[in-house]
């Protein structure tokens, strides 16, 4: 298929057109020019596309689409008006079906060409693609307009309705005036909101701020502490912790993940406030949480129960003791939940040198989880199983769970 040739050796501002191979990580898609990727948002494999250029480096450009020249049977219009100027997400183009397709071809990519890993019955679970946050972070200016920020900005968009947010946080949008929205107090600046489903059984919406003076926009409530009902618990956190934002999906992997664990003693690594030391409490004797946020931290001992241990620091810092809980502990399972960058070099040798019998590795980046998967099956552990849940749709952000079993050196 003819590609048009660049103009002004492709510096920014030149337009041609491209073919679009695949998606990348971060969910732009991959096309070629003269020996060099380019980087376009918003497209899809398969589609022609006109682009101008936007940023040149020695291997790479990056460029917006002007043009759909020829569109994917994938494509579809994307339902909000910002779609494209927001940042919060990046797929609405593309049908919800197809956004699982291309969110495990992602996932296989990485495993295969990160990890050196195939593994033939990988799956995604999809769960409901609109309506589903229940954390927003929301920016007002002086004049009271609400939003969010724009695509690598910090300009605001205006935001009338977010359809991947929970009903709830409907007002919260609405521009403020005073006088108009009876009992609510504007802010300026940016806030951060969440609303979870009342265990009560009157049902509907508990809404909370981080920031009691701007409280009065909430629907119900002044609290800054959250009571998230989830799988017959009741976990307790204030937004200055980070919580999964899909509760439905939450409900999903935490069964998943912890499936057949049980024992004498679990260690619970990145615990937060404890999503899954709360579960492990039922089925070992005794838990020992990990966890550098001081506030996640006292939500944890409350959740897990203060019976069980508990430290606080950053794992790379606390493994370097010689003495202690961590360095003395022989764990029948642990579980680790660690940031997007994957596991330090020596929390991977940790856990190689504890060699517990089941080991799960609750991932949000596929390319750092394939890293670490290479290293942990060449020192010994099996990969019994592994899944994709699809918590954040309409982005390309996926979450994964690793089930690994201690198998020993294969010499």
């Amino acid at each position: 298929m003819h590609q048009e040739r660049p103009q002004n050796n492709a510096g920014p501002g030149a337009a041609f057109e491209v073919v679009i191979e695949k998606l990348v990580p971060g969910g732009d898609g991959l096309a070629r020019l003269d020996g060099r990727v380019v980087f376009v948002p918003f497209t899809l494999p398969g589609e022609k596309v006109r682009v101008r250029v936007t940023e040149t480096k020695k291997d790479f450009l990056r460029a917006v689409p002007l043009d759909i020249l020829e569109a994917s049977p994938d494509r579809v219009i994307p339902p909000c008006p910002v779609f494209g100027r927001c940042g919060g997400c990046d797929w609405q183009h593309i049908a919800p079906p197809a956004q699982l397709r291309h969110k495990l071809a992602l996932a296989e990519d990485a495993l295969r060409r990160v990890g050196g890993l195939a593994f033939p019955g990988l799956a995604i679970e999809g769960g409901e693609p609109w309506r589903y946050r229940n954390r927003v972070q929301i920016h007002r200016d002086a004049s009271g307009t609400a939003g969010f920020l724009a695509r690598a900005s910090h300009d605001l968009v205006a935001i009338r309705d977010c359809p991947i947010s929970r009903p709830a946080f409907g007002p919260l949008f609405a521009p403020i005036a005073p006088a108009q929205v009876p009992g609510a107090r504007p802010f300026q600046g940016t806030r951060r909101f969440g609303a979870w489903s009342h265990p009560l059984p009157a049902g509907g919406d508990f809404l909370a701020s981080a920031d009691p003076a701007a409280a009065g926009l909430c629907q119900t409530g002044e609290a800054a502490e959250i009571a998230a009902p989830l799988l017959g618990k009741i976990l307790r956190f204030d937004l200055r912790c980070f919580f999964q934002s899909n509760l439905e999906m939450t409900a999903r992997l935490v069964p998943y993940a912890l499936e057949g664990l049980s024992g004498r003693l679990a260690l619970d690594l990145y615990c937060g406030v404890g999503l899954f030391g709360t579960f492990l409490a039922d089925r070992f004797e005794h838990v020992l949480a990990v966890e550098e946020n001081p506030a996640a931290l006292d939500y944890a001992r409350r959740n897990i129960g203060v019976t069980h241990g508990f430290l606080r620091g950053r794992v790379e810092e606390l493994l370097q003791a010689e003495r202690g809980p961590l360095a003395e502990a022989k764990p029948d399972a642990i579980v680790v939940d660690p940031p997007r960058t994957g596991l330090d070099r020596a929390v991977a040798a940790f856990l190689i040198a504890k060699r517990p019998a089941r080991l799960v590795y609750v991932s949000c980046d596929p390319v750092t989880l394939a890293r670490d998967l290479k290293s942990l099956l060449a020192a010994g552990f099996a990969l019994e199983d592994l899944r994709l849940f699809d918590f954040y749709p309409q982005t390309a952000h996926v979450e994964a769970v690793a089930k690994l079993a201690w198998r020993g050196p294969l010499f």
